[in-house]
């Protein structure tokens, strides 16, 4: 079968509509029927009728207005099959007690579409699976309109999860994927009325040409009946595994319980911190007064190594009687800089300074042969054995990647921490301060990506990132090609996107690298979990989407199998969730990338720059989000724990790195009565300065947090409702043990005999009445 134009597309099933009128039909229905529902469908018009038992009203789903010719019309016990020759399909319907299971299988290559939904009265809202979930009244014109603007929504990409269900009322509907491969769903209004239509493309990559939708009918007490739905489904074909299972293969995934995530900021091995203030302008003038000397010294060394700005910078220091941090963080970078310089020790002009034995054997070694780490401690040691009386032990440097960084944590209570580097080039440099932190029980990972490959001469420069640099023939062999035979445009339009089946060897060679250097007890992986998959045309590593997706997730398994460490991944969507173990970007995803005042310096939603490098304003600076934004993205009103109800036992979901828990101040409450709601982890960004800025807020969330989420992190969601009518008070139970209730509204709330604060979370557990409050920036009632 030929690939069909959208515009003369086969429509093989209507899902929810609007009663259009009478169709002409040349044929009358099959039945379908037990003691749940009964259904009638017309195999010529692919028409449906629903009638749930017990009165409710009959769901009518009209199909293709014009008939077929259908042949080979057979049943055999409880399903009906036939055949529509002119169009070369197969389809079978199957009814066993609340599933109705609609198969087709084609004769060839093509898209096939058909409606699945048109406003109604039948219809309350769409619930609906974009990140962790959404409840979307079907009379809320912001909510069509937005459906419609960001169409087509491809159902492994921009779904968390391959179904979507329906608030009929009396009854809900669950519509579930059975391949979530090559589909997309198109949201149109007419007349006021929103209709979609879902298509299906058999291209020549798929294994088989089979596609379809099981349809589940459910209650509608809670709004989250379609998750457990497709819960249920997923266990019932083996395709769900719990955290336990996973912590069973790799124990250290154990650690993920009562964590908070942080990435830290600051790798150069030495900071302004380790200088104290009080002793800036004797260091400088020290090095000032060497490098004027004749003889050969540090000083003059370090002159004559330094670029001529830094070293202006050391001069100016030396008449400031309080220098800024400014100043300071970029003399400590330049001195950070130079001790990953081979020629940094000179034995003239150390012949005056007694050097430790340590740097005596490291110097005696060839220098061609040490380590990152060893050449930097070389260096280390050198230069504080010249300026001991000016600076901290080498031991202790760094800013937000230190050992006196996880000090800080540990002494201030942060016993389970997630705490992840955003590249390797600065932690291989000290992999101690990764060992201390497995000693310590964090979890400390790095991030990697094998998204983008860029053109190798760009290597080093500002049109690159170390992560898309591979070699040569990768760059020209590796690409992934459209159906156009073009190459794939990378990240931020630079390079090209990678093939997934090319990396593998690549992968390993760089992971076993980056694991030999630095003993990390963590790996994330970007993008890998996010769905966006391809069909590659290249001939020299033909895939498509599934073979994309297994390529991922085979490289993930094969870092956490090999090395015994939980991996995460941004994203977290379905398909991944049997390898992954941390998903960034569910609980808070990506918004507006692309807003030009999120991107204007002079807007007040400017989210900053990716500057400085120890604490880039991008992740650090706090901002207000724009009213949108937080309409569709953090109001309590249209979020649901879909993908916890699914998920909870078996990944660790939290933000997108570049929206933590406290990006913007607009919704920063909301967003930590949420995160307490659905027992998800708080993410931030820290250094020195922040964590000391922030310290008192982060303990009280933790506080509270972390002693629930040890005890029910890792439990099944048995329940969501909403408590009050404006879906503003809203309950959450784990393993019928253990619920809380948020209060979202600006009003007190009493629940079951007790009183919650407005803009407050409550804990119940529900065998002993022990109940714990906790209001944002106020203190924890027991």
């Amino acid at each position: 079968m030929g690939v069909i134009s959208r515009r003369s597309q086969f429509i093989l099933l209507p899902i929810l509509v609007l009663a259009l009128g009478s169709l002409a039909e040349t044929s009358g229905p099959v039945a379908l029927e037990n003691e749940f529902w009964s259904i009638a469908l017309w195999p010529d018009t692919l028409r449906l009728e629903v009638q749930p038992k017990g009165g409710r009203s009959i769901l009518t789903f009209p199909g293709r207005g014009k008939p077929c010719a259908i042949g080979n019309l057979r049943r055999q016990q409880s399903t009906w099959s036939w055949e529509l020759p002119d169009d070369k399909v197969s389809i079978s319907a199957t009814l066993a007690e609340k599933e109705l299971s609609l198969n087709f299988l084609a004769d060839g290559l093509g898209t096939f579409a058909w409606p699945i939904l048109q406003q109604s009265e039948n219809s309350k809202a769409l619930i609906w699976p974009r990140a962790e979930g959404c409840y979307i009244p079907l009379d809320n014109e912001r909510w069509k309109s937005r459906l419609v603007n960001r169409s087509p929504w491809n159902t492994v990409e921009m779904l968390s999860m391959p179904f979507w269900g329906l608030d009929c009322g009396s009854c809900s509907l669950t519509f579930i994927v059975m391949n979530p491969f090559n589909n997309e769903i198109t949201f149109t209004d007419e007349d006021g009325k929103i209709s979609a239509e879902f298509s299906h493309e058999v291209t020549p990559f798929t294994g088989s040409n089979a596609f379809g939708l099981v349809i589940r009918l459910g209650d509608s007490l809670s709004p989250v009946e379609p998750a457990w739905q497709f819960r249920r489904w997923l266990v019932s074909r083996g395709q769900f595994a719990s955290m336990q299972k996973k912590i069973r293969k790799v124990p250290k995934a154990a650690r993920l319980a009562g964590a908070a995530h942080a990435y830290l900021w600051g790798d150069a091995p030495l900071s302004r911190h380790d200088i104290p203030r009080n002793k800036w302008r004797d260091f400088c003038k020290k090095l000032v007064e060497e490098a004027k000397q004749g003889s050969p010294s540090p000083g003059k060394r370090m002159k004559q190594l330094m670029t001529s700005e830094h070293w202006s910078e050391v001069v100016e220091i030396c008449t400031m009687e309080w220098p800024d941090n400014y100043i300071k963080g970029q003399v400590t970078n330049e001195l950070s800089r130079l001790l990953g310089l081979k020629e940094f020790y000179d034995k003239d002009a150390w012949q005056n300074v007694e050097l430790p034995s340590e740097a005596v054997l490291l110097l005696g070694r060839d220098l061609e042969l040490l380590s990152p780490a060893e050449l930097c401690r070389m260096n280390s040691l050198v230069l504080y054995a010249a300026c001991k009386q000016f600076m901290l032990k080498p031991e202790d440097w760094g800013n937000g990647i230190s050992l006196k960084m996880l000090r800080q944590f540990q002494d201030s209570g942060f016993d389970r921490l997630r705490l992840c580097v955003a590249g390797w080039e600065g932690i291989e440099k000290r992999p101690h301060i990764a060992v201390e932190a497995d000693k310590m029980g964090y979890l400390f990972g790095t991030y990697d990506s094998y998204h983008s490959i860029h053109n190798p001469v760009y290597a080093g420069t500002d049109s690159s990132w170390p992560t898309a640099q591979f070699d040569q023939q990768l760059f020209e062999t590796g690409p992934i090609v459209n159906r156009e035979g073009r190459k794939r445009g990378g990240f931020k339009k630079a390079g090209y996107k990678l093939s997934p089946v090319a990396a593998r060897g690549y992968v390993e060679k760089r992971v076993k690298e980056n694991m030999s250097r630095v003993p990390y007890s963590y790996y994330f992986i970007d993008c890998d979990a996010t769905g966006e998959l391809y069909d590659d045309y290249s001939p020299l590593h033909r895939a498509g989407q599934a073979d994309d997706a297994q390529a991922r997730l085979d490289r993930m398994a094969w870092i956490s199998d090999t090395y015994g460490v939980p991996v995460g991944s941004e994203g977290g969507n379905a398909f991944a969730t049997g390898v992954i173990h941390v998903g960034e970007g569910i609980f808070g995803p990506l918004v507006a990338w692309g807003d030009p005042d999120m991107n204007d310096r002079n807007s007040k939603y400017y989210k900053g720059g990716y500057y400085p490098p120890d604490g880039p304003k991008v992740f650090v600076k706090q901002v207000p989000l724009k009213p949108e934004y937080e309409y569709f993205y953090y109001d309590p009103r249209f979020r649901l724990p879909l993908y916890e109800t699914v998920f909870h036992d078996s990944v660790v979901t939290t933000h997108w790195w570049g929206n933590g828990s406290l990006k913007f101040t607009t919704v920063a409450e909301t967003i930590e009565l949420t995160e307490l709601l659905y027992m998800t982890a708080p993410m931030y960004h820290l250094n020195l300065d922040e964590f000391q800025k922030l310290k008192a807020q982060l303990k009280r969330h933790y506080d509270y947090f972390s002693p629930l989420h040890r005890e029910i992190g890792f439990s099944r969601m048995t329940d969501f409702r909403w408590l009050s009518e404006d879906r503003l008070v809203q309950r959450t139970v784990f393993d019928d043990r253990v619920e809380l209730i948020a209060n979202f509204s600006e009003r007190a709330y009493v629940y079951d005999g007790g009183r919650i604060p407005a803009r407050a979370v409550m804990a119940r557990w529900k065998d002993s009445g022990r109940r714990e409050i906790y209001v944002p920036g106020g203190t924890v009632v027991k």
